[in-house]
């Protein structure tokens, strides 16, 4: 099925400082602001160094998919000095969404990818792949949920054209998926559970 990016959902962050827009979440009818959903999947621009909500129960996963990259500082223990880390650009990175994590800008505004997946009953795995120009690439998609999600240029799916922006959301198996043109850059998460 494919997502198109006019379908994705907007809303306000859980902290109040931004946007974010909602690409898919499960189950049907869970809600960001509830926190009820097993799992999520999400994009934002972070345009200043803010704080991130808390999401109790759940782990993140997040790719830094435009922009010169972020600062995270986590505080896993309350008095005790923030852990930090760079984010680069298209670097998955994963932390627990129950601790506070704030976030510094390197050099101005980024666009960020999010999943989001209830600790201990399901779990993502989040990867980057490049196409080569007209590359036909089979992915053995192994998660209960799968989506590919056109991060430059466009491909073929099973289902027609995703254009870039746009997500694919695909069951377990085999999908063949071919780069237009230049070639593609694509992010592919698995999620099970």
């Amino acid at each position: 099925m494919i997502i198109p990016k006019q379908n994705f959902k907007r809303s306000t962050w859980k902290n109040g400082l931004g946007f974010t827009d909602e690409i898919a979440i499960h189950p049907s009818g869970a809600s960001l602001a509830k926190g009820d959903f097993l799992w999520r999947i999400s994009s934002a621009r972070i345009e200043n160094a803010s704080s991130f909500s808390v999401f109790p129960h759940h782990e993140r996963s997040l790719v830094v998919l435009k922009g010169r990259g972020i600062r995270l500082f986590h505080r896993y223990e309350e008095g005790e000095p923030e852990d930090q880390v760079e984010l680069p650009v298209l670097e998955p990175y994963e932390f627990p969404g129950d601790i506070p994590s704030r976030c510094e800008l390197i050099d101005g505004p980024i666009v960020d990818f999010s999943v989001f997946t209830r600790s201990g009953e399901v779990n993502a795995r989040v990867e980057i792949r490049e196409l080569s120009p007209d590359e036909e690439w089979v992915w053995e998609a192994q998660g209960r949920w799968n989506f590919v999600f056109a991060l430059e240029n466009e491909f073929e799916s099973g289902e027609g054209t995703v254009q870039e922006g746009d997500a694919f959301q695909a069951g377990p198996g085999e999908h063949m998926i071919r780069a237009r043109g230049p070639g593609a850059r694509i992010l592919l998460v698995a999620i099970e559970g």
